[in-house]
């Protein structure tokens, strides 16, 4: 803020926090699969924003706000709140965006929210395969759930397979990735740092709008996305 021009500053932490991840050949395929799941998408968002999502929703991170968009208020409310308080307000945003995270909580939680998860599925295929695990539930969960509890010491993990396995065919999400605890302190710092910059950006310090708009551009891209960009 105290800066009278901050565009060299802001590139110079664009390309630290690009070259974080730089080196690492499956991180820069996760930032891959997270661009070419974004550009799925069909939404009133920044790309950028839905990149933020993807990121986020894969890792559980759930960055808060990291992309600030006039009109998109219900992404960032989406991004701002855990899983619970998501699916509980009902949020009226993108089928897409809605569909992948009602699945993902599906499957962190290993049972239940099919349902809302069933409401938004076009695809008739996997609109089945949703359906079938879920009348391999036990009814009785909320009256039994010893009885549940026992079901799935017995058929969990298989269970938990099959709903992964219709995520990725359908959805192309909830990859296993098997980052090393070293890839994922990568990237955490990663967030931290995008976090920090992209608050800098919405700070009063002064960025040219060419400037601004090549780093929102560019927000959580591989490396050689960056370059060819740039």
């Amino acid at each position: 803020g105290m800066m009278r021009n901050a565009d060299e500053l802001m590139q110079l932490m664009k390309q630290q926090i690009d070259r974080l991840l730089a080196g690492d050949e499956k991180l820069q395929q996760f930032l891959g699969w997270v661009q070419q799941k974004a550009g799925s998408i069909d939404a009133p968002y920044k790309p950028a924003a839905i990149r933020a999502f993807y990121f986020a929703l894969d890792h559980s991170f759930f960055i808060l706000n990291l992309i600030q968009e006039q009109g998109a208020d219900s992404l960032s409310y989406a991004l701002d709140l855990d899983h619970n308080l998501a699916f509980d307000h009902n949020l009226a945003f993108n089928r897409d965006l809605n569909l992948d995270l009602r699945l993902k909580v599906a499957f962190d939680r290993k049972r239940g929210h099919l349902d809302l998860a069933l409401a938004l599925v076009r695809n008739s295929k996997l609109q089945h395969g949703l359906q079938e695990l879920k009348n391999q539930v036990p009814n009785t969960f909320e009256e039994n759930r010893e009885n549940f509890e026992q079901w799935w010491r017995s058929n969990g993990q298989t269970w938990t397979e099959q709903l992964q396995s219709l995520m990725i065919e359908h959805r192309n999400i909830e990859h296993d990735w098997q980052f090393t605890e070293a890839q994922k302190q990568l990237l955490q710092q990663y967030y931290d740092a995008n976090k920090l910059l992209v608050d800098c950006l919405n700070s009063d310090c002064c960025v040219s709008r060419t400037v601004r708009e090549a780093i929102e551009d560019t927000l959580l891209l591989p490396i050689e996305n960056v370059a060819a960009d740039g």
